[in-house]
């Protein structure tokens, strides 16, 4: 049930936030609040995500170079050829991308290790991916073979990205310093970066969390496919005083509230399959006589 004096109290937070931005005549923050604003012109996001540029051009006909690391800034998107970054958090989600509606079809909770169960927005487990001994028992085209095919590992790293080369698509200088950021690595970059951290960090008994780590990328191809996979290598020793731990506390946050989020769904979904079979069996149990 609605709780309409908070509802109401949100109205007037919303009312006074209008007439702050009016006195100091921000034009923008006005046409934000009050819904003229573009709702498509810039990333609807929570962190800046670290992305490698695939688009040749911005929507206004800029030129870009593919390849390039790309995220965020608050303003615009911003372009590197390297930046570098301290992994603050490193989990595990698993996912289903619907390419025709542009978003996710399923998604999973995140966790610290891939061991377990992790329960999806869908009401099932990892979206629906099987074991290699669970797929090579069915036949090629049993639609849960072809999802699980379909359903994609992330390795999702939550952190603090610098990029002092970084900039605008005209060319404009744009740096990034001591941005709170997210990345998922996943299909081509998923190994890359799993190697790097257990390889290069954890045989050698360096923290990651402690690390400044240089992300450059390297371009592949696969037939006439053309794509670029992520390059680590280590820096520096990082430090990890109060501002990180602070941050940390933070990201932990994010991914609690996310995670609630995917389990209210993954319950939801359960309910109403329950329900569904339910529904089921007392339809077929009303077809039989009772006993007399």
């Amino acid at each position: 049930m609605k709780i309409m004096g908070t509802e109401i109290q949100t109205i007037s937070d919303e009312l006074d936030a209008m007439m702050i931005a009016m006195d100091g005549d921000d034009d923008q923050a006005i046409m934000q609040i009050t819904g003229q604003a573009d709702s498509n012109s810039k990333p609807q996001m929570g962190l800046p995500r670290l992305n490698i540029n695939y688009k040749e051009e911005t929507d206004d006909g800029v030129p870009l170079k593919r390849g390039t690391w790309s995220v965020w800034n608050g303003k615009a998107m911003v372009y590197a050829d390297a930046v570098q970054m301290q992994p603050l958090l490193r989990m595990y989600e698993w996912s289903v991308w619907d390419q025709e509606e542009g978003k996710f079809s399923s998604k999973s909770i995140q966790k610290p290790k891939l061991a377990g169960e992790f329960p999806d927005s869908t009401g099932g487990n990892k979206c629906g991916r099987l074991s290699k001994e669970e797929v090579d028992a069915m036949s090629q085209d049993d639609p849960r073979a072809l999802l699980s095919k379909s359903v994609k590992c992330n390795q999702v790293i939550y952190g603090i990205l610098n990029a002092a080369t970084a900039t605008y698509a005209g060319g404009d200088a744009a740096p990034v310093e001591n941005m709170p950021f997210v990345a998922y690595f996943k299909g081509s970059g998923f190994i890359p970066v799993s190697n790097f951290i257990q390889h290069d960090l954890t045989v050698k008994k360096v923290l990651m969390h402690k690390s400044v780590i240089e992300l450059t990328t390297e371009k592949k191809k696969n037939g006439g496919v053309i794509y670029w996979v992520p390059n680590l290598a280590f820096v520096k020793e990082a430090s990890y005083g109060d501002d990180e731990k602070a941050l940390s506390k933070k990201f932990h946050e994010t991914v609690k509230g996310s995670n609630e989020a995917v389990f209210a769904e993954y319950k939801a979904a359960q309910k109403a399959t329950a329900t569904a079979e339910d529904i089921n069996l007392s339809a077929r149990l009303s077809d039989v006589p009772l006993a007399g």
